[in-house]
């Protein structure tokens, strides 16, 4: 065949050849696309997992500066390197030089850069954050090696007007009575810590004034007439070690159950705290103390003297009354809303003749109820503390036994209930809130008062300090306020209060109480629920347990950022138990308290 014959077979040739192929080579160029389209979004995903690290990194370090404290550096920017714009395969149909209708040659042109940019991108965002939590990790290795302090305090000053009942009797008689004045106190605290360890010193001015009836008015320190026993008390100041127990030396502020009814003031002691983790009847720790009972008197010299005469502090502090205290109780907490906590509490007598007195029968002489080493009470008590819901609840029972001195025992008991329901909002008023509290101390009868013999049945405190447990603004706090050492104000004493709370406004307090108040056991009308300085003169042998009524308002505001105004006012209306000795009736007692605390 010539070769101008074969032309037209090739051409023939060529055409079923390239129509055969063109199926083929649509699926090359579909499958080339395809492979660029994945690049392209594998290189988006790693660019979204980037972003989303940068995000987690910033929002740590933004936490970390919070919890710290530290304020918000300036920003250096991440470690960035050139973003690559992913760019769609290229196909492209080369002709062949030789031969314009051979096969075509596909060229391929992948994205360049992509895998291994995001690759590097985040590695030197890895390296980067590692380096920034060596950093942390080493400024916290530096602060915990660093002893941190604080510092707090406040200041509270009152303007008191008070007119309280005068029981025509003069050792019945305040100097304060019937007068207004201002009065204040003033507290430093100062904390270290290091590590583990802890220390703390709290310097407390105008906490521990009184007449020589002390504890009787629950005043400050006076201005112009003020009757400091000490220019500062040192309320705390102790050494602390937390780990996997707790131990705390020195003089710390001691409570027993929910407070305020046995042990509640500055004590100098050694206590350790023992968590005991989860139990079947809930998470347990256990507590033991040894207490160094202060309270005692040296001698009485000039101690009745008149307010502002004399120095009574030589009588009362720096004096070892030989008394020690051991305490054993259990925090127990079957849910995190519930708590129980039983304790026992004993104390020694190592005193004699001739040591410190006590003062046990406050009659400030040193010959009746001398020393013998038999002050040793005990006190067994249950404290409870819970909530559900809006209704929150206290309650305190104690029995005391052991002995008051080498001749009487203690037989006597206490009981305190408290529940408060929260209504959160009734009409105008936020936080509405209705209570009711009951309390009962025991008490000897009106013979055996007299008599001075059998079980002292009187609730007694080991010691209270000012802060003590109080149900008004009068009888309890001015009244019958009880003596620091050996004495309650719920010794023969009953009552039953009705409080209701509420906002006006945002954080304006308003709480209003109502208390009837009568004696456990009878007495002589006129004597009063104990024989203390407080025994009227009346000579009358009629008997009755008629103490009186009392109403009470407490107000509570803002003022400015750390500084709060208060009022509190009283009124009470004494009941037969405060007749006078013509058998008249006493005296309505009135109080009104205005006063502001800067907290700091």
């Amino acid at each position: 065949m010539t070769k101008k014959a074969m032309k037209p077979l090739a051409m023939v040739v060529s055409s079923t050849l390239f129509l055969w192929s063109a199926p083929f080579l649509t699926t090359a160029f579909s499958e080339d696309l395809k492979q660029g389209k994945e690049t392209q979004n594998k290189a988006q995903l790693m660019e979204k997992r980037i972003a989303d690290l940068e995000s987690a990194i910033k929002l740590l370090l933004e936490e970390k500066r919070t919890k710290t404290g530290e304020s918000k550096p300036k920003e250096e920017p991440l470690p960035r390197t050139k973003n690559i714009v992913p760019e769609a395969s290229k196909t492209e149909i080369r002709k062949s030089a030789d031969n314009e209708w051979g096969e075509p040659d596909v060229a391929k042109e992948t994205a360049k850069g992509r895998d291994e940019d995001a690759r590097r991108r985040l590695t030197e965002l890895e390296t980067w954050k590692r380096k920034a939590d060596a950093k942390t990790a080493k400024e916290a290795e530096e602060a915990a090696d660093k002893v941190k302090i604080d510092i707090s305090g406040k200041y509270k000053l009152r303007y008191n007007v008070r007119d309280n009942l005068n029981l025509g009797n003069p050792s019945q008689s305040w100097k304060f009575d019937n007068t207004a004045y201002f009065d204040q106190r003033f507290q430093l605290k100062i904390e270290s810590s290091y590590g583990p360890l802890a220390s703390t010193i709290l310097l407390d001015k105008g906490s521990f004034s009184f007449d020589w009836k002390d504890g009787s008015e629950g005043t400050l320190e006076r201005w112009t007439g003020f009757q400091p026993v000490s220019s500062a008390l040192v309320r705390e100041l102790n050494l602390q070690y937390t780990g996997a127990f707790i131990v705390k030396a020195g003089r710390q502020v001691f409570k027993t159950g929910n407070g305020g009814i046995i042990v509640d003031g500055p004590m100098d002691s050694l206590k350790v705290v023992v968590p005991l983790g989860k139990t079947p009847i809930g998470t347990v720790s256990g507590t033991a103390a040894y207490i160094s009972v202060s309270g005692g008197y040296r001698d009485y010299n000039g101690i009745t003297n008149p307010p502002g005469v004399g120095d009574r502090s030589i009588s009362l502090f720096g004096v070892d009354t030989k008394l020690d205290g051991i305490l054993a109780s259990f925090d127990i907490k079957p849910d995190k809303n519930l708590t129980i906590q039983p304790y026992v509490l004993k104390v020694f007598d190592r005193g004699d003749s001739g040591d410190p007195d006590l003062n046990l029968d406050k009659d400030y002489n040193t010959s009746t109820v001398p020393r013998d080493r038999g002050f040793e009470p005990l006190w067994t008590g249950i404290a409870v503390s819970g909530r559900k819901g809006g209704f929150s609840y206290t309650g305190d029972f104690v029995y005391l036994s052991g002995t008051y001195s080498g001749t009487r025992d203690f037989n006597a008991n206490a009981l305190l209930l408290r529940g408060d329901y929260n209504l959160q909002k009734v009409g105008p008023l936020d936080n509405f809130s209705l209570g009711f509290e009951f309390g009962r101390g025991s008490g000897n009868t009106a013979e055996e008062k007299v008599s001075g013999t059998g079980d002292v049945k009187d609730f007694t405190a080991l010691f209270l300090c000012k802060d003590r447990r109080k149900f008004g603004n009068i009888f309890s706090e001015d009244i019958r306020a009880g003596y620091f050492l050996a004495d309650s104000n719920l010794a023969n004493v009953s009552f039953a209060r009705a409080l209701m709370s509420f906002e006006p406004v945002k954080n304006w307090k308003i709480e209003t109480v109502l208390s009837k108040l009568w004696t456990t056991e009878k007495v002589f009308e006129g004597q009063g629920p104990v024989r203390d300085w407080s025994l009227g003169t009346s000579t009358s042998t009629e008997k009755t347990r008629d103490i009186g009524w009392e109403a009470d308002l407490n107000l509570d505001f803002p003022i400015y950022k750390r500084l709060r105004g208060f009022v509190e006012a009283g009124y009470f209306i004494p009941g037969d138990a405060y007749r006078l000795p013509d058998g008249g009736k006493a005296g309505n007692a009135s109080k009104i308290v205005l006063g502001s605390e800067f907290e700091f």
